[in-house]
């Protein structure tokens, strides 16, 4: 929703540009003197202000300006948008791994709690081994729900950041890490830009309130009008027999009293320079994040790493001993379910990592601009 309010801003925006050449509204004046005789007083008059001609040239770039800066918060909009489906994407993508590693162990756990019963019932074992297998499958069905209502959460959320009614579902099989830019330049970024166009609206802004001080032009035609039935001196018009009489003024206004003018000029001025300000602190600020995410971003990336060359194949390895070992006899059901369960534990803190990764990739990509 708030790229498509964005958007009409921008369209509102550009419609407004259209609104540079304004002038004041037309007088018709209609004047009737029965003491003036044939004077100019009984005349219609029709007169019109104009401001100096650099006025309009000024308020056209303002308005231009407010254009580049709707455009500019346009830009931003979209890229926190992306930001915002990306994290929530890769939320999506983490829960339904996980979802997918609990159903998994979901199952071992079942047969394991099968097995101890029937070992149980046959006394080759105490009562201890089936309700730990019973309570290690309690625990996981846990884990399992609430990885669930997460997957679930990550997805409504999405389906909101995309402003649509219908199930969004991660086309993704796996946990992937995203790609990262690492061009920077912070005059490049929506922020930088929008802050840049806002700095440029102000200056715009001083330097239409500056030709407050220019003069305005009054442009006047008089076309002499008698109404007859309006005399009640019986005042004699017969020397205007031969046509009405047509007129002209043209005056100009200049402010004499400029006291309000120059407070706008001097508001206008600070302006600029918070403008400028707040743009060179973001900068500064830009800067500080961009550093701390990319210590972030190393330090997600060497967990990654590790997970990648040592940690999950160790975990795969460990997988495929177990069932080897305990197919052949070497190991016990309950051996099995725990080296399965240390496996699974690796897993998990592998696609913990993976998503530490993504998100550190797309905070640092968010505050490139990319």
């Amino acid at each position: 929703m708030g790229v498509k309010v964005a958007d009409l801003q921008v369209q509102r925006a550009k419609r407004m540009e259209g609104s540079y050449f304004e002038l004041d509204r037309t007088e018709l004046l209609l004047s009737q003197d029965p003491t003036s005789g044939g004077s100019p007083d009984n005349a219609l008059t029709l007169s019109q202000k104009i401001d100096f001609p650099t006025v309009y040239g000024k308020r056209r770039k303002l308005l231009k300006a407010e254009t580049l800066v709707e455009e500019s918060r346009h830009q931003l909009t979209e890229s926190e948008l992306t930001r915002d489906v990306s994290v929530a994407y890769s939320q999506l993508l983490f829960w339904q791994h996980v979802e997918a590693l609990l159903c998994g162990n979901d199952s071992v756990l079942g047969e394991f709690v099968r097995t101890a019963d029937i070992r149980y019932k046959n006394g080759e074992t105490n009562r201890l081994e089936l309700m730990n297998a019973q309570q290690m499958k309690a625990e996981n069905g846990i884990r399992l729900r609430e990885a669930q209502d997460e997957k679930t959460a990550a997805a409504i959320q999405l389906q909101q950041l995309m402003n649509t009614s219908e199930t969004v579902v991660a086309t993704d099989g796996y946990l992937c890490v995203q790609p990262v830019d690492d061009a920077w330049s912070f005059a490049a970024t929506p922020q930088g830009q929008l802050l840049e166009s806002e700095q440029m609206r102000s200056e715009s802004e001083l330097n239409y309130i500056r030709q407050g001080m220019m003069p305005s032009f009054n442009v006047g035609i008089r076309h002499q009008l008698v109404i007859s039935g309006i005399n009640p001196y019986n005042v004699d018009r017969s020397r205007f027999d031969k046509g009405n009489w047509m007129g002209f003024e043209v005056g100009v206004a200049f402010p004499l009293f400029y006291g309000s003018q120059k407070a706008r000029k001097s508001a206008a001025k600070l302006d600029v320079d918070i403008a400028r300000t707040r743009k060179e602190q973001a900068e500064r600020k830009s800067g500080s994040e961009l550093l701390i995410a990319k210590n972030a971003l190393e330090s997600a990336r060497r967990s990654y790493d590790y997970y990648q060359s040592d940690g999950f194949p160790a975990a795969k390895e460990m997988r495929r001993l177990s069932r080897i070992e305990y197919g052949a006899g070497e190991i016990t059901y309950v051996e099995h379910v725990q080296n399965l369960s240390a496996a699974l534990a690796v897993e998990m803190d592998n696609a913990k990592a993976i998503d530490a990764l993504n998100q550190a990739i797309i905070k640092l990509n968010f505050i490139k601009g990319k």
